[in-house]
């Protein structure tokens, strides 16, 4: 599974320092980056977020600036960041108590930090899995009862003739309509891509693409799926994949 970290840090060195040394532990790992709190609340909200690395100061130019633990303490108060690992870096002392103990920060690294230092940190932060991730399901309604369906489980999900088929691991289920976006907001996982209009896939089942002819080959027999002309560029871009 993917891994996403939202660094959020106004200094474009240790921004750039961080981003190689993310580089260095997994070139899959995909990184956001924000410069502002403000900036980095949007972005935890848009994507879903594995790990955060918060410089404590984001305005040197305000007096005792702090805004980065107020961002952690906001992240703190959404019930999907309830556990996820904030590690704070900073030149100062003085919040390193708070920090830890009102906000439940996973680590702190004090700059100038080493690269095996913060390597250290943040393998053992990728590492975790919350309980929440395993468990998280898609709802539906149909004749009057309620079906749950493991997200983990969900190969890809297609719409036809206002219905859905949802393709999992072991069956092929037919379930009342939603729309790709909402569905993609209740999914909320880094491994989902709408690869076309009609189609949402789990990317850990993609085995092969074919750029040329746009087609996301996948594994075992679950056959193939179109990239819509309009998604080429997001599927690659999520995908991480060039033209040949």
């Amino acid at each position: 599974m993917k891994k996403n970290i939202l660094i959020v840090e106004d200094s474009t060195a240790a921004l750039a320092r961080l981003q190689q040394i993310i580089g260095e532990i997994d070139k899959e790992t995909q990184v956001q980056v924000a410069y502002n709190s403000s900036e980095a609340y949007q972005m935890a909200l848009q994507y879903t977020i594995d790990v955060f690395l918060v410089d404590i100061v984001l305005d040197v130019k305000a007096n005792s600036d702090v805004s980065g633990i107020e961002f952690a303490q906001r992240i703190r108060n959404l019930d999907k960041y309830a556990f996820t690992p904030i590690i704070f870096t900073t030149s100062l002392a003085d919040p390193k108590l708070y920090a830890f103990t009102n906000i439940h920060s996973f680590a702190y690294l004090e700059k100038p930090f080493s690269a095996e230092e913060v390597k250290s940190v943040l393998v053992k932060a990728l590492g975790y899995t919350t309980q929440r991730e395993k468990d998280k399901k898609l709802y539906f309604r149909k004749e009057g009862l309620l079906f749950a369906v493991n997200i983990i489980d969900i190969v890809y999900i297609e719409n036809y003739f206002r219905r859905l088929k949802i393709r999992t691991e072991d069956e092929i289920m037919e379930m009342p309509y939603k729309s790709c976006k909402k569905l993609m907001e209740e999914i909320d996982a880094v491994d989902f891509v709408q690869c076309s209009r009609n189609t949402i896939v789990n990317t850990k089942f993609i085995a092969a693409v074919d750029l040329a002819n746009r087609y996301l080959i996948l594994k075992e027999d679950y056959g193939r799926l179109e990239i819509g002309k309009a998604y080429l560029k997001s599927v690659k871009e999520h995908l991480q994949l060039e033209d040949f």
